[in-house]
């Protein structure tokens, strides 16, 4: 099989764009041009990203976002980066290798979901579990 010269030229380009796109995501960059308020508006494993990096989403609330924030939502970009210790992050914008997004039990309703050590959260789930069963465990006021 011969491909003609415009036709090769076209496949080398090809490649080359999704070898830089590719590049670009590993070192999470952001590889969409789809403006986000929260990372569900972005698909599946990404993230809605600021113009300094960090993730916007409406969870710092607990998900109630401008009903009780008023107008002051934030836009972003959307981005293949993971979140990384300590941001915000959910179900479609997952925390990075060795993280876990996890949610801390606590008195005051609805902290945001963050990205934690894995073996953190396994401790924190186990603790919980105990507790819950234990009627002398003291959740938190």
């Amino acid at each position: 099989m011969t491909l003609n010269f415009k036709t090769e030229i076209l496949l080398e380009m090809m490649f080359a764009l999704i070898g830089l796109l590719a590049l670009g995501a590993a070192h999470g960059a952001t590889v969409s041009s789809t403006s986000c308020t929260n990372s569900y508006m972005c698909g599946q494993d990404m993230c809605c990203r600021a113009t300094d990096g960090h993730v916007v989403s409406d969870e710092p609330m607990g998900g109630f976002g401008p009903v009780f924030m008023g107008d002051g939502h934030e836009n972003g970009t959307c981005s293949m980066k993971k979140a990384q210790k300590g941001e915000v992050c959910d179900s479609s914008c997952k925390c990075d290798t060795g993280l876990a997004c996890y949610r801390p039990v606590s008195g005051v309703c609805c902290p945001p979901m963050r990205c934690y050590d894995e073996a953190y959260v396994q401790q924190q789930h186990a603790y919980w579990n105990h507790c819950m069963q234990d009627p002398n465990c003291a959740i938190p006021p």
